[in-house]
């Protein structure tokens, strides 16, 4: 072969590839780009391990009006409560209404006017003074056997719990498990993990009992610093958990799950509309979903 016509044949060949480049270009969606070499080599080389946010993933910032738990590093504590609206407190008396298991709205109340009233995201029901003391409502939803004290310790202590954000709990020690009326009474000592990983020691007494009409077990935690317990501490803990007590309970249709929760959407949670028959809303056809006449006697 001559060197010319090598020549021409290698022109061709060129031709034919950037044409074929310009029918993707033409045919591609409005917007779309083809990769480049490089980029293509970068995409395929990603894992999950390098990306590191929201605008990683999907190269779009979120919206700014998500949930505090949306832009924040630290985890908001679980304790099973799922409010019906916000809790109050007068003259030193701590109260809330809690959407239980079985369709039960109860009253829980208990007296703290040495603590206030805790408000934000990482906040149920909870009271807390500067010294470190606290005491705060966790619900064990529908045990299936009945809870020992050092059943309900595991339950606060859980990882996802008010102190377990670092990890487990140390140093267990459960002791003093008295039961009075309604109420049991459980003491509690542990260390908590601390975001350095250090420990640090601190006392609880545990005063458990049950809404008539659900199953679920409602537990206040008070507590304070090992060192704060040994210098009137202590007293003080008893004293909230000793008035500990569901004041009234009323039938609801909320059930006990984060949607029913007032906080919800506050909390980056989407609701979505509840559609009784799944055909509802696509057809304009009036004999067509619930409204119509279809699947009910007399219908098509």
């Amino acid at each position: 072969m001559s060197c010319r016509g090598a020549w021409m044949i290698i022109l061709i060949q060129t031709a034919a590839a950037l044409d074929l480049r310009r029918r993707c270009l033409l045919s591609a969606p409005l917007g779309c780009v083809l990769p480049t070499a490089a980029n293509a080599a970068e995409q395929m080389m990603r894992t999950s391990s390098d990306i590191g946010s929201y605008a990683d993933a999907t190269g779009s910032q979120r919206a700014a009006n998500l949930g505090a738990g949306s832009i924040s590093g630290k985890s908001r504590p679980y304790t099973g409560v799922v409010l019906a609206e916000a809790p109050n407190s007068a003259a030193g008396v701590v109260a809330a209404d809690v959407v239980l298991t079985n369709g039960v709205l109860a009253k829980v109340a208990f007296a703290a006017p040495e603590l206030k009233l805790a408000k934000g995201f990482y906040y149920d029901v909870e009271a807390r003074a500067k010294t470190g003391d606290s005491a705060y409502l966790h619900v064990i939803a529908a045990p299936k056997s009945s809870l020992d004290g050092k059943a309900l310790a595991s339950k606060i202590l859980a990882t996802d719990g008010r102190y377990g954000a670092f990890g487990p709990p140390t140093d267990v020690i459960v002791s003093n498990d008295v039961t009075k009326g309604d109420v049991r009474t459980v003491d509690l000592a542990f260390s908590a993990i601390t975001p350095g990983g250090a420990t640090t020691p601190r006392r609880a007494v545990l005063a458990a009992t049950q809404a008539e009409g659900s199953p679920d077990v409602l537990v206040l935690v008070a507590s304070a610093s090992e060192a704060r317990w040994n210098q009137g501490g202590a007293d003080a803990a008893r004293r909230v958990a000793s008035t500990f007590r569901v004041d009234g309970t009323r039938p609801t249709k909320l059930r006990a799950e984060p949607a029913s929760d007032y906080r919800f959407e506050e909390q980056g949670g989407v609701r979505l509309p509840k559609i009784e028959n799944p055909l509802d809303g696509f057809s304009t056809e009036p004999a067509f979903g619930s409204s119509g006449g279809l699947g009910r006697p007399g219908g098509l």
